[in-house]
Formats: structure tokens, sequence, C-alpha cells
């Protein structure tokens, strides 16, 4: 699956003789100005943009490398993975609050464009960084319930629901309206991984599950007055209005170019030729804000095909690795995979978290914890503990 993932914006970059291309929805402005310089009769690749195209099948690099990297790994080096992502969110949370607390001399900001008055971590989207923070809660919940079972102290678990409430408090920091809609589906995770059913008939699980719903109250309420919250909380009292005129122009843009696509990469120019003159903004549209539609936009009707297949295996290792006579290991690092995949899937619809270069090495990651492929010491293959 990997290897047509790759081959989808390859196979749009191989050069078509003009019988074919010509006729290609979406190409006849293209081929008229090419017949007013001579060079109508020229080959010309599926891709309207070559060199974006050839952008995007640079930037699969390191999301591809990291699931082949991870699907080597055996099943303890996987779980180490998954801790080694919850430090990862809280140094990027750690470096949001220093950005807020910079007020406007704006220290660690990394980019130039980015969202200033809100924590954006490494980040310059405060949505990518949401979705950073939402998958560490799950990561160090997962990383909590496989060493709480090795006998970890009392003193470290406190320290771990510290660091869970400070993730979730930095996701409200970002002032991603649908990053803190989502911390629900973390919070379920993370609940799957810590209960059982024997658990749940417990007077001390229930007495323990009603206290943090009590903090969680308590501190939403003394947090409510504060500015930083306050201006995430103002922020869905606002109507969103591009975003839908957005989609409206894309979807007309996937007409345009059905059944075949534009190339992958090729969003901004195709979107800027199809977008409605009495919506133009002084700014541009840099992503469709709907991945899957993106995706339709520049694969046509391969998109559809391939998300398919991906959801048919994803499904299945998923069935697998949650099943109850699965290992406990397993089970937690199929709920892990499964969390952050809901945040990363739902998350698209309204935006673009797959095409942060970060985020897509994440989703690698994820992709290959589903993998079955393990290394013991002995250099013997096995599918591992948690794969």
């Amino acid at each position: 699956m990997a290897a047509i993932f790759a081959a989808i914006p390859l196979l749009q970059l191989v050069p078509l003789p003009p019988s074919i291309w010509h006729h290609l929805p979406g190409r006849e402005v293209e081929v008229q100005a090419l017949a007013l310089v001579g060079r109508a009769d020229s080959w010309m690749p599926l891709s309207e943009s070559p060199p974006r195209t050839i952008a995007s099948v640079l930037s699969l690099m390191p999301p591809l490398t990291m699931l082949f990297m991870v699907s080597r790994l055996r099943g303890r080096d996987r779980i180490t993975l998954i801790g080694v992502m919850a430090l990862l969110g809280l140094a990027a949370a750690t470096v949001g609050v220093l950005q807020l607390a910079s007020g406007n001399a704006n220290w660690l900001r990394f980019y130039e464009f980015t969202h200033h008055g809100f924590a954006t971590g490494f980040q310059a989207n405060r949505n990518a960084d949401a979705d950073i923070l939402l998958i560490a809660v799950i990561a160090a919940t997962a990383w909590a319930a496989l060493g709480v079972r090795s006998g970890w102290s009392r003193q470290v678990q406190v320290l771990l629901v510290a660091a869970l409430l400070f993730l979730v408090l930095s996701v409200v920091l970002t002032g991603s309206r649908t990053g803190v809609a989502l911390i629900s589906v973390a919070v379920i995770a993370a609940a799957a991984m810590l209960l059982r059913k024997s658990m749940l008939r417990s007077w001390k699980v229930i007495a323990a599950g009603l206290t943090g719903l009590a903090v969680i109250g308590a501190s939403a309420y003394l947090l409510s007055n504060n500015t930083r919250v306050g201006q995430t909380l103002g922020r869905f009292s606002d109507v969103e209005a591009i975003r839908p005129e957005i989609w409206k122009d894309t979807v007309y843009a996937i007409g345009q170019h059905w059944p075949v696509g534009s190339g992958i990469g090729t969003f901004q120019p195709i979107f800027a030729a199809s977008e409605r003159l009495e919506f133009v903004r002084p700014d541009f549209s840099n992503r469709a804000h709907n991945d899957y539609l993106e995706f339709l936009l520049e694969a046509g009707v391969v998109a559809p095909l391939f998300i398919l297949v991906i959801v048919i295996f994803t499904g299945v290792r998923l069935t697998r690795m949650l099943m109850q006579k699965a290992a406990r290991d397993r089970r937690i690092a199929g709920i892990f995979v499964l969390g952050s995949l809901l945040v990363l899937l739902m998350h698209s619809l309204v935006d673009y978290p797959e095409r942060s270069l970060s985020l897509a090495v994440v989703s690698g990651m994820l992709a290959g914890l589903l993998g079955r492929v393990g290394i013991e010491r002995s250099g013997r293959r096995s599918e591992g503990v948690v794969g």
C-alpha cells in the first residue's frame, strides 16, 4: 500500500502524447495557451504542475521511512516509541506556554507566518499543534497503562496525571476549536486503555472517576475567566463562513478534472482558477481545509479507491489487535493507534493535518504499528508483542 501511495504522484509525472493529454478534463486552457507559442503538440504529464507533484513525492519520503522502520521494531521498542511520542508532546506543550508567556515578544516562534496570540508549539498552525498534543495525551496514557503494570510508584502515577492535565490544557491554549472538541476522543481512548469490565464494578474506580470529573469541572470554572482560555472559547461563537465556500469551489474544481484529477500538490493553482470572484479574498486559500476533498481533486477516482483499501486494511489489523484473546500490550497499542487515527481523520474533515510533514510522519508511525513484522534479538522475525 505504501508503494501504491507513492506510485500515484509518480505515475502523474509520466509524459503523455498530445493525442491523450489534449483530451484530459480541465486541460482546454492549457492546450490553447501552448498553441499560442507553438508547443501544443508537446508531451505533457497528467499533473498540471509537475514541480509541485515532484515536491509532493519528496515529502512522502519521511513518513514512508518512518512506516518501514516502525514496522521492523520489536514489541518493547514500539512501546518505547509511544513513550517518546508522549515526551515530544510535553515538549511542544512547554514551548507553547513559553510562547504565550512572552506576550508580544513572540519568543520561540519558529515561523514568520503563524497564529500569533495562540500556542503553536513547534508548528506554524495551531490546529497541527492541537493534533500533536491530543495524540500525546493518548500516547502518555498508553505508556502509563503499561507502566502501572510494571509497578510504578504512586508518585510517578501522580506525575503522569499532572502531565495529562497539562497536555489537555495546552490543547485549549492552541485556540483550535476542532482540537478542543476532539479532547473527548482522547479521553475516551484513555478510559478504554485504563479501565476493564471488572474495574467498572469497583467503588474505588467509580469514586476516582467522579473525582476526576469534579477536578475537570472545577478547573474549567476557574479558568473560564482566563484571558487565553476565554480567547479560545470565544472562537466557538464565530460563524465560520469561509470554509464552506472553499469547499463549494473545490467540489466544482473536482468536477472540472474528474475522473483523472489535477495532480498531487496542485491544489493552489487549480483552486485559484476555479474560485468564484464574489468570494475572492485579499489572501489566498493554501488548502481546501478538507483533506478528503483535496485528495479527490488531485488524485481523481483513484482517491476513494485507495482510501477504501486503507480503511479495510486498518479495520482488519485493528480488529486483530483489539480482540479479547490478544495480549494486553497489544490491545493498548491498538487503542493508541485507533484513538490517534480518529483524531487525524476527524480533523481532516475541516482542516489539513496530513499536509503537515510532522503529522504525516506521525501517521507513518501509526501505520507502522499496524504492521506484523518484528525482529527478536536473535535476528529471527516474529510478530512481536504489540504488532
